[in-house]
């Protein structure tokens, strides 16, 4: 059985080049953009979102979030959230 603290352990440094490109393709950059979003008509007036990757990938729109968001957006339980601003 491997120990926690063994030389089996790799660092994210230890990763970089061990998966080529040749196995996945290195994804092109997203353009900037800006969309309006209505969560299938969930929302009576869309909101309008930037999507800016240039520091990276924390400036778009994940689909995680997506559904999290019509699930709140539906949820009759959750009608606390309404005219909530975060």
């Amino acid at each position: 059985m491997a120990d926690s603290d063994s030389d089996s352990d790799l660092s994210l440094k230890e990763f970089t080049g061990i998966i080529s490109e040749d196995l996945v393709d290195v994804r092109p950059p997203k353009p900037a953009g800006t969309t309006d979003l209505d969560f299938d008509g969930l929302l009576s007036t869309p909101l309008r979102l930037h999507e800016d990757l240039k520091t990276g990938c924390g400036g778009q729109l994940w689909p995680a979030g997506m559904v999290l968001t019509k699930y709140l957006l539906r949820e009759p339980q959750l009608s606390t959230l309404h005219d909530k601003r975060m």
